[in-house]
């Protein structure tokens, strides 16, 4: 197996070990803008970011360079992928959470997804200050755009009164805009709702 070293967002290298900060790590694969790596406590997303940029000076060559051609088309064009098709519709852990496959930021817990049957992952509630909301009127209809607060990729759109669940709020997201890491925050963070 071959050994990378991540550098920039890149992989690039050869040897035994992908190296993350000060801790060896084993290569498990390369997804668009993110690397999954296993260590010793499982798995998680590392943010393909360049070191030190923040993800609200990006510019549109700038997230071209880290995201594959289809999370650009989402994150950044607010494009939709087909129902049914995102690797998440069906996938529904117990622990861990999801993250914006753009920057990295934590946004939906583990617990938060539900089965809506409307084709894409469906939450009821994001961690706090993690998601903002725009009004979206193409279509020729009113719908409330969710994006991840930190670099603003777009994830879907949220609705509500349908009584799915308590919140009464499907946040209904492209599977294309995260990522699931199975490992725990270091920290709990507070959920919230995001329609008055």
């Amino acid at each position: 197996m071959a050994a990378y070293i991540v550098h920039f967002g890149k992989v690039r290298g050869s040897g035994l070990n992908l190296v993350s900060g000060s801790s060896f790590c084993s290569l498990n694969q390369r997804v668009g803008s993110g690397i999954h790596v296993k260590s010793n406590s499982g798995c998680r997303l590392m943010c393909a970011l360049p070191s030190g940029k923040d993800p609200k000076s990006m510019t549109m060559d700038d997230w071209k360079q880290i995201l594959a051609p289809e999370e650009y088309y989402v994150l950044r064009e607010k494009g939709t992928e087909r129902p049914g098709t995102g690797e998440y519709d069906k996938f529904y852990p117990e622990e861990g959470y999801f993250a914006c496959r753009g920057c990295g930021n934590p946004l939906y817990s583990a617990q938060s997804k539900f089965n809506s049957g409307c084709g894409w992952p469906a939450m009821d509630k994001c961690y706090k200050n993690s998601v903002i909301t725009e009004s979206d009127m193409a279509f020729g209809m009113m719908r409330t755009e969710i994006m991840c607060a930190q670099c603003k990729g777009h994830l879907g759109h949220v609705f509500g009164g349908e009584r799915f669940t308590e919140t009464n709020e499907r946040h209904c997201v492209n599977s294309l805009s995260i990522k699931y890491v199975a490992d725990p925050l270091s920290e709990p963070l507070e959920e919230e709702k995001v329609l008055g």
